[in-house]
């Protein structure tokens, strides 16, 4: 199996930040931890051909299982190389518990 290339990713999570007129809006915080992560383009199921044609990536993400890792969920995001991925699973553990996958998608609404 080819390995999958690893590119450092930034995770982020919601915050409330004041829009300057006493209301408090949600946008992207700042980052809350960085790791190195594998990436792993899908393609070739039905479903990935249509989000493809909608002009979304789904991938696998893979990190190394530490503390802040088992704390990522749906609600969060990772930046690599510029682009967005949308988590869209909690992590679930390989088989030998090192490391852990979840399903990301770049290209759709960021907000």
């Amino acid at each position: 199996m080819k390995r999958a290339p690893h590119k450092k990713a930034e995770f982020q999570s919601r915050t409330e930040v004041s829009d300057g007129a006493g209301n408090y809006v949600s946008a992207w915080g700042p980052t809350q931890f960085t790791r190195w992560c594998g990436i792993h383009y899908l393609r070739g199921s039905e479903s990935v051909m249509a989000s493809r044609l909608t002009g979304k990536r789904p991938v696998i993400l893979t990190v190394r299982s530490d503390e802040q890792t088992a704390s990522i969920t749906p609600d969060m995001r990772c930046l690599i190389d510029g682009e967005a991925f949308n988590i869209r699973e909690k992590p679930r553990p390989t088989e030998d518990r090192v490391w852990l996958e979840f399903l990301a998608e770049s290209g759709v609404a960021d907000g």
